[in-house]
């Protein structure tokens, strides 16, 4: 199962875990939680309650490799940076995030990839300051949910907003594009009108 995740030294994943556990503790702290240690689950087959997920038997679903948490904790802490009013960074980090997102850095650019919202850095810092007990804007989603076989890993992570969330549940990227697509449709259908129309109606 594997030894505890270890930072090696000056890669971009220390890089970005100093730079947010120096200036936003509150956001480090979040962050590894929730990529570090299982929810709260005291209902179905598989109980936890803030175990280390890389101490979990590979086949459950809230295991994380340890070698991986390094890695998912860089990429949120890179789109972190991407978020509408995200700080100015030091080159060091700017490029760090940048190897890590694969792309140039762009704060601001950042939008929930489900609802398109954009999320902002300064809601998540205040967020982590003041946390409300099982509710929270920001979200880990996971391209394909592991309740349709999807692993921990950075390739099927990312933030997504409460809305987001709510909206793909426990179905895979694509099947949440296909919903929202339907739903539209059956929209245009029963107001009689055509895409345009229907767009210009409800987009502000």
């Amino acid at each position: 199962m594997g030894g505890n995740p270890k930072l090696a030294p000056k890669t971009p994943e220390a890089i970005l875990a100093g730079f947010f556990r120096r200036n936003f503790p509150e956001i480090y702290k979040k962050v590894t939680l929730q990529v570090r240690r299982t929810p709260r689950r005291q209902t179905g087959p598989y109980k936890t309650n803030r175990q280390s997920r890389w101490k979990l038997k590979p086949d459950h679903p809230d295991y994380t490799a340890a070698d991986q948490i390094p890695r998912i904790e860089a990429k949120l802490f890179a789109m972190a940076l991407e978020f509408k009013g995200a700080p100015s960074a030091p080159a060091q980090v700017v490029e760090a995030a940048s190897s890590v997102l694969g792309h140039p850095l762009k704060p601001g650019i950042y939008r929930c990839p489900i609802s398109g919202r954009p999320l902002s850095f300064s809601k998540m810092d205040k967020e982590a300051k003041s946390p409300s007990h099982g509710r929270s804007a920001f979200h880990v989603g996971h391209v394909r949910p592991k309740a349709k076989g999807g692993v921990n890993s950075p390739e099927n992570t990312y933030w997504t907003s409460d809305l987001g969330n709510r909206i793909q549940g426990d179905k895979t990227w694509a099947e949440t594009v296909k919903t929202i697509v339907e739903m539209a449709e059956f929209q245009r259908r029963r107001e009689d009108v055509e895409w345009g129309e229907l767009v210009n109606r409800y987009v502000d």
